[in-house]
């Protein structure tokens, strides 16, 4: 599948390279890591405006509070910035710049706000018509006012064309050789000029991309591809060093077997293959092999994937590097349907389309999508996004090779009625993937800057990110006819560090319940596991 690069007359004699395996290809957005709520340009506004734009001020500010919090293990995943007091005139100049480059979303952020507060505060049943002869031009014919069926105001946003009106993505491209474990965290520092990293004006639908993607196994001209993505001659020298003459170590991509292989390749990436057709969940891989929890890495992914299945638009699944470097080798992307127009609930779909996209697959609950030898199911997702009214989520049930195998993710089995109904229509499962990060994030790490008005601190606290505890869990496990559990999805591998925000400690309350499930599952007979780091397994 992976074609070589030559771009001019003399190439073949030029010395053949590829990209090391722990080169990143890491997507930004106005020099901010790419998540899906900066690719969708309604949340982006709101982030922008209530998280980077505050830390950065603060940072300006204080320097040394950012500085002496960046060393407590414990505010991980905080507000701060992991940069020094040397990066102060850094920050500055990138302070100035986006506030230059994204005023009209900084606008379109605030008076989003104060008419979603006017709203609320006036809005108690009369026809809506009168608020749309004073809507300001950052809202004018992109949003429809609305009441739900008890009359409470809410506004629908038309993202197609907010996604037309955007002029300035920020795209950008940063390649850099930094171990996954020095990282730093994806939403609280952002990637300034240093030595060794690349920047590459690139927007994220560039099928240049693909060809940078495809040298991590295809041999290429360095020479050249510099040519082509225009990198800049101070760069070269970097560039340069960011490639071997050596091939990739890849350990049986390809699958020929009469059974189905089964890879977990870490937290909720999991590749189900059989002679006829693979399936690839929730990517997100270690890029480096090691031989202690990295077994198996992105190399390790067969040069076609028929399909991909995201189960839902939380960062550590909808993993935009990830996504990128494998858009050329994807037959086809499945993604839960969306309720649009919710700024809370960015279409899953319109975001990958900004990646270049063209052929995602929307699927409704409990609608099937045929494979070769099985299919794949959509299912609802109970819970772990706040109480918040979020559609773009699903867990899922694939059938191949005569097996069963179904991942409910996050869900939280708030409602154990909701698996008991399931049963019947699921039958026999060969092995059930449930994720039971079961005291996860506060509404407002992930959401707060969407929020009008602040929580409470104690309705803050209730609402979390969170998956099953032991309880919900075996309730889910007792409703379902399953002979092989595993909980997974738990963001402890070192390669996920930096977008997870967490490391659990041995007595840590995850663990504890986590632990307890299993003892019980197999006290009924199952056979039960946590998964970590890699593993293989033939059903």
């Amino acid at each position: 599948m992976f074609t070589e690069v030559h771009r001019g007359e003399g190439a073949a004699n030029r010395t053949a390279s590829y990209l090391r395996p722990n080169v990143k290809i890491e997507p930004l957005i106005h020099r901010w890591h790419a998540w899906i709520s900066l690719i969708s340009p309604a949340t982006r506004a709101m982030n922008i405006a209530h998280r980077y734009m505050p830390n950065l001020k603060s940072f300006v500010s204080n320097p040394s509070v950012h500085v002496a919090a960046t060393k407590d293990p414990a505010l991980l995943g905080g507000p701060f910035l992991a940069l020094g007091h040397n990066d102060v005139a850094s920050a500055k100049a990138l302070l100035d710049s986006t506030n230059s480059r994204c005023h009209k979303l900084l606008r379109f952020a605030e008076e989003y706000k104060k008419l979603d507060r006017r709203l609320q505060e006036t809005a108690t049943g009369a026809g809506l018509d009168p608020y749309y002869q004073s809507l300001p031009d950052e809202l004018a014919g992109l949003v429809e006012l609305t009441y739900d069926l008890n009359n409470h105001p809410s506004i629908k946003i038309i993202e197609e064309l907010l996604y037309e009106a955007d002029a300035d993505p920020g795209h950008e491209i940063c390649l850099h050789m930094t171990s996954d474990e020095d990282r730093e965290f994806f939403m609280s520092t952002p990637m300034l000029d240093r030595h060794g990293r690349v920047f590459l004006d690139l927007k994220f639908d560039d099928p240049r991309l693909d060809e940078l993607s495809m040298a991590r196994f295809s041999p290429v001209c360095v020479e050249e591809l510099a040519g082509m993505l225009e990198v800049r001659d101070v760069d070269l020298e970097s560039f340069r060093e960011l490639f071997t003459p050596d091939p990739p170590s890849r350990i049986s991509p390809e699958y020929k077997g009469e059974e189905v292989r089964l890879r977990y390749f870490g937290h909720a990436c999991v590749l189900l293959q059989t002679a006829e057709v693979s399936v690839l969940i929730d990517p997100f891989l270690a890029w480096r092999r090691d031989d202690g929890h990295a077994t198996l890495t992105f190399a390790d992914l067969p040069d076609r994937i028929d399909y991909v299945v995201v189960t839902h638009a939380h960062h550590d699944h909808f993993m935009l590097e990830a996504l990128l470097q494998l858009r050329d080798r994807i037959g086809q992307i499945v993604v839960p349907r969306n309720a649009r127009g919710r700024l809370a609930d960015p279409s899953m779909e319109l975001a990958l389309n900004a990646l270049g996209y063209r052929n995602c697959i929307t699927v409704e609950p409990f609608k099937s999508l045929v494979l070769p030898g099985g299919e794949i199911m959509s299912l609802p997702f109970s819970g772990e996004h706040c109480s918040l009214d979020i559609a773009s989520k699903h867990c899922v049930s694939i059938r191949l090779g005569g097996r069963h195998f179904a991942f409910f993710v996050d869900t939280d089995g708030v409602d154990p009625v909701l698996y008991q109904r399931l049963a019947g229509r699921l039958g026999r499962i060969d092995a059930l993937f449930m994720g039971m990060e079961c005291h996860g994030a506060p509404l407002s790490w992930l959401y707060g800057p969407l929020l009008s008005r602040p929580l409470t601190r104690r309705d803050d606290d209730s609402r979390r990110l969170s998956g099953s505890d032991c309880q919900r869990g075996l309730a889910t496990v007792r409703n379902l006819d399953c002979s092989n559990v595993f909980v997974y999805a738990m963001g402890q591998e070192s390669w996920l560090k930096y977008v997870m925000g967490l490391a659990y400690e041995s007595d840590s309350v995850q663990l504890q319940e986590s632990s307890s499930f299993i003892e019980e599952c197999r006290k009924d007979g199952l056979t039960a596991d946590r998964l970590f780091g890699c593993r293989e397994i033939f059903f």
